[in-house]
């Protein structure tokens, strides 16, 4: 942490080792306050972004390399953690009837990302694969607690909800959203596909998009 230079730094502050990563830029170079072009999470948060997504999306990149930031790659950061979110909540579902398995793996391997300069890359490539697998659910739960105590992504506790954060400037509330949903819901039981069609327009003309068949489960995201 950079405030700390030249402070005295308590022996109870809970760290040995004071460090930081590398410097964060964007395409037209390296961001700073005198530039004006220093991003604040609440800039993030007001856009509809979870900042434990920006948090995902530093931890991608090894804390010794530079750390290129867009729009996109937290968007996409945020797809990725959503994926997280969601293989611990099937792992939760199906240890409930699972007796615990034999040991696998994933703890050495944890460790040993770890132990190599602090591998956060390798960390969370690994929490992918233990999030999509199906058997030895508890087990996969207690590794995957183990990442997130390193990580800090909340994991265990973030809900859809929690990621679904309103843009400032969105034009829709959340209720109208699921209002609107729940009446295309009922129009394409019924076969009425001319007003299933018609309440998707009017969404999408609100900065809604409808994602029917949505891999990961979303029914629904922001994009304004």
């Amino acid at each position: 942490f950079c405030c700390t230079n030249g402070l005295e730094v308590p022996a109870n502050s809970g760290a040995r080792i004071w460090m930081h990563n590398n410097f964060l830029v964007e395409r037209s170079g390296k961001m700073s306050k005198s530039a004006g072009e220093f991003l604040r999470l609440q800039l993030l948060i007001d856009k509809g972004y979870h900042p434990l997504a920006y948090r995902l999306l530093c931890l991608q990149a090894h804390y010794r390399s530079e750390l290129e930031f867009s729009w996109e790659g937290l968007g996409a950061a945020l797809t990725r953690l959503k994926r997280l979110v969601m293989g611990v909540e099937r792992l939760r579902a199906a240890s409930a009837s699972e007796p615990p398995g034999e040991a696998d793996m994933s703890m050495y391997q944890i460790d040993e990302a770890i132990s190599d300069d602090l591998n956060t890359p390798r960390v969370l490539v690994i929490a992918e694969s233990i999030a999509s697998m199906k058997e030895f659910a508890s087990d996969r739960l207690q590794a995957l607690h183990v990442i997130d105590e390193i990580l800090g992504l909340n994991l265990e506790t973030l809900t859809r909800a929690d990621l679904r954060i309103r843009p400032k400037d969105a034009l829709i509330t959340e209720a109208q959203i699921e209002n609107a949903l729940a009446r295309r819901q009922s129009a394409r039981a019924q076969k009425d596909f001319a007003t299933s069609d018609a309440l998707r327009q009017q969404l999408a003309e609100a900065g809604v998009e409808v994602m029917d068949g949505d891999p990961l489960g979303w029914d629904w995201k922001l994009t304004t």
